[in-house]
């Protein structure tokens, strides 16, 4: 059946071709035969692809779930060393800091390059102002700017410390030589220095090869000394060419405490409030926070946490305009020492605001809100948490803060309490830290996974034999016969969902591609040759409907794979399918499940994607929404999941079967899942769907 329809469509891409060229009454003949051809085939491929055999997937389950593959283990000791590896760096990486990317829009980090060819290698030289005990250094990845951009962190560098300005003597950290650096997933990469040193600089040898020569940047470069984050409060300098963009890429810029990776958050959670906001009435009304320090004590910098709006969405904001007062021990007066207006109005601030003082003597701090962050009509005054640091001392911790919105005063321990939106704070070096060990960890379980898979199937098959002969001895020979037939039933399925990934892949989407381009090749002729414009419409249709199908096509192949079935590669997908969608909308995705490494079925697999599949397209049809949060989490014996938007809502109707909502109640009621979606015009649209995982994943002892 696969064959002959594929035969067919064949046949209809060749017609299709030939008479491309004779007239354009041929071609208005030929459209409604191929598109016909085409819808039938693929959903005949596709049919064969999600629906196979119950009973070939009985038998894959039976097999997986043989205690065969429990003695295995008892006899592989090799097996047994590597499960407990996995095992171990699961429970390790857990305790760390979450990986969270954020699409900034401001302060970016640092861009150089070299001037022309020929010149010295550009550098970039930090001053700490004085000799210090350098423990680590962080150069973190400046974001990439669209979904596969490989980035611009340098591919050869130099990394010293020295005592000179002019680095007569140093110390050389890292040099990479004549070889490319490590390799970059997003995560900070960190240099163990262990010695003192005023001046750090890095030479960048090699970079990308773009519109200038030796393209590089960073996100930010962070020296650690203890607990404390001494880079912080450096002088950046640099030489060779730079691509200086005023509030976006700049020296200062490498040492703001602001990168991609978010806000310094551990896991830990807080119980209580952790925050403090206020509503105010006007945009003109102001809010202030004020602290006593316990005592004057010169100040090397301000951090302000900003407040996160809800759980479920990663939007934090501060006051969009905001004045840091100081007051010294020797003057009643307040002094203005920083200002700080939102560059882009409106938009939420992602990271913490570092606020340098240059050790700047004070005995109180006032933080006072001069413009308010509006969400709506709603104008609001909000920060999360305050941080006075002197020499390593946060001075503010624990301190009672006097929040005064007009004659009302209100004091409050919640903004020194160590915790900002519900999560502990994590000094800034250790946060940097378990990031690139998570990194480090995750890269490792990336490699010991699948050799992992390997050694099971290996020892389950020596087992199955070994189990097989004692048995047959033993006068249980039809034992081994269903073993054996159990073996060849999973090959056999196996082989079938290749051949059908195979066919997908390099036939139908080969061809599926052709159609595109010689569709779109006659209709550029056609708009030269100003031809019939319904002509060039329908092309562009037949190119628009083969490009759609060859996304689609990846996806169905994506369903068949055998080593994808876990929800840790269902949300990767979604990642990569909201990369592809949202390219022009804020998303966020978050994978909350600690479950991630559990089995799906194939059809609880296929109808939670296409579900949020359908949920995406509905945003992107119907929402107008210029945000999205996508989250996925354990809730008791389920498994939820979430699209929330800001946008204008789903269409409205005065019957129950709304056509944008149909598809979704089905994929849900296929799944045995509870529903559940709240739209308004005003606070756009909340699609949750909560589903039992005994109907999402496969047995337990999946593999």
């Amino acid at each position: 059946m696969l064959e002959s329809n594929l035969t067919f469509y064949f046949k209809k891409v060749d017609y299709f071709k030939k008479n491309l060229r004779i007239t354009s009454v041929s071609l208005l003949r030929i459209m409604p035969i191929v598109r016909h051809a085409f819808f039938r085939n693929c959903a005949t491929l596709a049919a064969l692809a999600c629906h196979l055999p119950a009973q070939l997937q009985a038998q894959e389950a039976a097999y997986i779930a043989n205690p065969i593959a429990k003695i295995a283990r008892v006899f592989d000791p090799e097996l047994v060393k590597i499960e407990d590896r996995v095992t171990w760096l699961n429970n390790r990486v857990s305790t760390f800091a979450l990986h969270r990317e954020h699409a900034m829009k401001t302060d970016l980090g640092y861009r150089g390059c070299r001037a022309k060819v020929g010149d010295p290698d550009p550098t970039v030289t930090l001053d700490l102002g004085a000799t210090k005990p350098i423990d680590c250094i962080f150069l973190v990845p400046a974001q990439r700017e669209f979904f596969e951009d490989s980035g611009i962190f340098p591919k050869r560098f130099t990394l010293e410390v020295s005592n000179f300005a002019d680095f007569h003597e140093r110390v050389v950290v890292f040099s990479s030589g004549g070889n490319l650096s490590v390799s970059l997933d997003g995560n900070p990469v960190p240099f163990k220095v262990r010695d003192s040193a005023r001046y750090v600089r890095l030479t960048v040898h090699q970079g990308e090869q773009r519109t200038m020569n030796d393209v590089f940047g960073l996100s930010e470069l962070a020296v650690v000394s203890g607990e404390d984050t001494i880079s912080l409060d450096a002088t950046v300098t640099t030489t060779g060419g730079s691509m200086n963009l005023k509030g976006l890429w700049y020296p200062e810029a490498l040492v703001d405490g602001r990168t991609p990776l978010g806000v310094w958050q551990s896991i830990v959670s807080a119980s209580g409030q952790t925050d403090d906001s206020v509503v105010v009435a006007n945009e003109s009304d102001q809010v202030s926070w004020s602290l006593e320090l316990e005592r004057a004590a010169p100040l090397n910098r301000i951090v302000l946490f900003p407040y996160q709006l809800s759980p479920s969405l990663e939007s934090l904001v501060i006051p969009e305009l905001l004045e840091v007062f100081l007051k010294s021990p020797d003057s009643n007066e307040e002094q203005l020492v920083y200002t700080m207006e939102n560059p882009t109005r409106g938009a939420g601030f992602m990271t913490p605001l570092v606020i340098p003082l240059g050790g700047k003597v004070a005995k109180s701090i006032r933080i006072a809100g001069v413009r308010p962050h509006k969400i709506g009509d709603i104008n609001v005054y909000a920060i999360s948490e305050i941080e006075a640091w002197s020499e390593g001392e946060n001075l503010a911790n624990g301190l009672a803060v006097t929040r005064q919105y007009q004659q009302e005063k209100t004091k409050t321990t919640a903004l020194t309490d160590g915790f900002t939106s519900k999560k502990l704070i994590a000094k800034y070096g250790t946060w940097l830290d378990q990031l690139a060990e998570r990194g480090r960890i995750e890269s490792e379980l990336a490699i010991l996974k699948p050799y992992q898979h390997q050694q099971a199937s290996e020892s389950e098959l020596n087992a199955t034999w070994g189990s097989a002969m004692i048995l047959g001895l033993t006068f249980l020979i039809p034992v081994f016969i269903v073993e054996r037939r159990r073996l060849m039933s999973k090959d056999q399925l196996d082989h079938i969902r290749k051949r059908i990934a195979s066919d997908l892949h390099d036939d139908i989407g080969s061809n599926l591609g052709s159609i595109s381009l010689i569709a779109r090749s006659a209709r550029k002729d056609l708009v030269r040759l100003q031809g019939p414009e319904g002509i060039a419409d329908d092309l562009g249709e037949v190119e628009s409907i083969a490009r759609e199908s060859s996304l689609a096509m990846r996806d169905i192949v994506w369903l068949l794979e055998r080593e994808q079935d876990s929800i840790g590669d269902l949300v990767q997908r979604m990642r990569e399918t909201a990369g592809r969608l949202l390219r022009e909308i804020d998303y966020t995705v978050e994978c909350e499940s600690h479950k991630t490494a559990s089995k799906l079925s194939l059809d609880g697999k296929r109808h939670l994607f296409l579900f949020y599949k359908e949920a995406i397209h509905n945003v992107l049809k119907h929402s107008h929404a210029n945000s999205v949060s996508i989250r996925l989490w354990d809730e008791d014996d389920k498994l939820a999941l979430e699209i929330l938007d800001n946008g204008v809502g789903l269409p409205t109707s005065n019957t129950p079967d709304r056509p944008s909502v149909r598809k979704l109640e089905d994929r849900a009621r296929v799944l045995d899942g509870l529903l559940e979606v709240i739209s308004s015009k005003d606070s756009g649209t909340q699609i949750r769907l909560l589903v039992k995982r005994s109907h999402l994943t496969a047995h337990p002892t999946l593999a």
